[in-house]
């Protein structure tokens, strides 16, 4: 988990690092926003992540990332073992989009203040700061036209493998077949 968190906050940090140093032009600024957004979003994301897949705990990575895999793309599992993290990991992504929904209205308020910001930037601001806002705009763009039905497909998929994984967990054993079976 720890590993995944520092992975998690080091790139979010990266990231809005690199935009606070175009948008601000200060070294400093993009170094303050790499270490806050690093440490918050890395230990915020590893605790969503324990909380709606407390499961994931009992799993290797290679396996989290079959039943991760599995899940997202719609995939059957036959591991009993993988099956049941399937089942876990899709219930905590439908969990987690569900919690969120309700807050769905911040993504307008905040592309209202975007679009307030880059016309104000294009019109009085540095080519950098222009650069910058059309940057973010170009996130909430993706947030609102392109997230919610990439969103929509994931639950689907995850309902599916779900489904097809609990299949597995329903399905008797060797060991079920061979006590079942009747003698000669």
């Amino acid at each position: 988990m720890l590993a995944r968190g520092l992975l998690i906050g080091a790139t979010t940090g990266l990231f809005f690092g690199a935009l606070a140093l175009l948008d601000s032009g200060l070294l400093v600024a993009g170094a303050i926003v790499f270490v806050v957004m690093g440490v918050a979003m890395g230990v915020s994301t590893s605790r969503r992540m324990s909380t709606y897949w407390p499961g994931a705990a009992d799993f290797s990575g290679a396996e989290r990332v079959t039943i991760v895999r599995a899940a997202r793309r719609g995939y059957r599992v036959d591991d009993k073992r993988l099956a049941a993290g399937v089942v876990d990991y899709s219930a905590g992504l439908r969990a987690a989009a569900e919690r969120l929904h309700p807050y769905r209205w911040v993504v307008w308020l905040v592309i209202v203040v975007a679009l307030g910001s880059a016309a104000w930037d294009a019109v009085a601001g540095s080519v950098r700061e222009t650069a910058a806002s059309c940057v973010y705009l170009g996130l909430l763009a993706i947030e609102l036209f392109w997230w919610p039905s990439r969103r929509r497909e994931l639950l689907l998929n995850a309902a599916l493998a779900s489904a097809l994984a609990q299949q597995a967990l329903d399905e008797p054993g060797d060991e079920e077949r061979t006590a079942a079976a009747p003698e000669p």
